[in-house]
């Protein structure tokens, strides 16, 4: 088997102070501080002639129209092609707005311009600096979660018996230099980045980033890189509201797992790479009635000149998006729109006998537990918020039932919802990816 050769990358992203913060609503002005720096880290791994890149981010997410032409000029810049990256993200709620919801009005350009330039100068300096490395996965009971669709609001908090499908582990991958030091722990857990809340307005990564601090405070030197898993129904556990002890807690409480994890992530006698990608369409709902739309919009202007007189500046704002989706919907519902899709770009890479499923968007849960049981591969991960972000990506049973992630959440990403056959589209176009793999 090839040699296999590894490099990373650590760069500092924490924007300006009066950047607006992406995750909640309720915030009416930018960030008033920074009380932990926000990080990019990135990990290259090659073997033979094949390498990959695995960046990630302490930031809420990145959509396409962003993300698509980083991964691109990463591959001008070095030789890495771009459906070899995946850049995931932490989903951080106390980090900056960034482009993928309505209030796009509000971004700090700027601010994403230099973002981009720095995770892809992250990738020039990994991939610039491989030296011999193994590389080996382990997996550790752990969660600091809950299933907001199965418990009741007043419920989840510690020693509450929770309930629902939830992902209680941590993925680890293991990369060490020749003389068995940690290069990079790159793990993966399925919980929501929301113990602090809309009424936080210092800069944070919150939960992961206290994670990461943890790990790396036990091996110096080593690049500690968490990717959000699928966690679009699974909150953090927090108070009311959320405290930095907490996320001090949950970081710890992960960080050990991951920790733990290294000891048991032997080295991988097979190390071949490959890497693959499917764009899976996503069938949407047909477009409300006309007159069903008019009357919404018109109901929703009324609310939201009163908002205007009253001077509630957040009202205001998510009845502005909420008009605007609507607009939306009342240009495809006069053009007789039907049949519409929505791309979900799904790239996963392959690392001997480990594999991770790359997937754009908050996907909930149970498509994780699905994939992992369904995978022909011994180690499987699933990393949500990865190189995009479609809004939530449901189950059927979900889109039968409705709720937040359903619907009203498309308030803030615009567009259609998703129709329940979605759920076996996306576990078809998975399958396929992962047989791509294998082959």
């Amino acid at each position: 088997m090839p040699q296999l050769y590894a490099g990373t990358a650590t760069i500092d992203i924490t924007p300006p102070l009066g950047t607006f913060m992406g995750g909640y609503a309720s915030r009416d002005h930018g960030a008033e501080g920074v009380h932990d720096a926000l990080h990019a880290k990135a990990l290259a791994l090659r073997a033979g002639e094949t390498c990959v890149l695995l960046i990630t981010c302490d930031v809420i997410s990145f959509n396409y129209d962003f993300v698509d032409p980083v991964r691109e000029r990463i591959e001008a810049a070095t030789g890495v092609p771009a459906a070899n990256v995946l850049i995931s993200n932490s989903h951080t709620h106390s980090g900056p707005l960034t482009h993928g919801v309505l209030g796009e009005d509000l971004v700090n350009e700027q601010y994403l311009s230099v973002l981009a330039s720095k995770l892809v100068s992250i990738a020039q300096i990994a991939a610039g600096e491989m030296r011999p490395a193994t590389v080996g996965f382990a997996r550790r009971d752990v969660n600091v979660g809950y299933n907001r669709r199965a418990m009741a609001h007043e419920e989840p908090q510690l020693g509450v018996p929770l309930r629902g499908p939830m992902a209680p582990w941590v993925d680890v991958m293991a990369v060490r230099d020749e003389a068995g030091d940690v290069l990079a722990a790159w793990f993966s857990h399925a919980a929501h980045a929301v113990v602090l809340g809309g009424d936080n307005y210092l800069l944070s990564a919150d939960w992961p980033g206290a994670a990461q601090a943890a790990i790396e405070a036990v091996h110096p030197g080593c690049a500690a890189m968490y990717a959000q898993g699928c966690c679009g129904d699974i909150n953090a556990v927090r108070g009311r509201p959320g405290t930095f002890e907490e996320v001090r807690s949950h970081g710890c409480k992960v960080g050990g797992a991951v920790i733990s994890a290294l000891e048991d992530a032997e080295a991988l006698g097979d190390v071949t790479l490959a890497a693959a990608s499917h764009t899976i369409e996503m069938p949407l709902q047909d477009p409300p009635s006309v007159a069903r739309i008019e009357a919404e919009i018109a109901e929703f202007r009324e609310q939201h000149a009163q908002a205007e007189a009253a001077g509630d500046a957040v009202q205001e704002q998510v009845l502005r998006w909420r008009i605007k989706r609507r607009e939306q919907f009342l240009t495809l519902a006069q053009e007789g729109a039907t049949g519409l899709t929505r791309p979900l770009k799904a790239a996963a890479l392959r690392i001997g006998p480990g594999v991770i499923v790359g997937l754009p968007g908050e996907v909930l849960v149970e498509y994780a537990l699905w994939i992992d049981r369904d995978s022909p591969f011994e180690h499987t991960i699933v990393p949500a918020y990865t190189n995009g972000m479609v809004g939530y990506v449901a189950t059927a049973s979900a889109i039968a039932r409705g709720g937040y992630e359903v619907q009203t959440s498309f308030d803030y990403y615009g567009g259609l919802p998703l129709r329940g056959e979605t759920e076996p589209i996306v576990l078809a176009g998975v399958a396929e990816l992962l047989e791509a793999l294998r082959e």
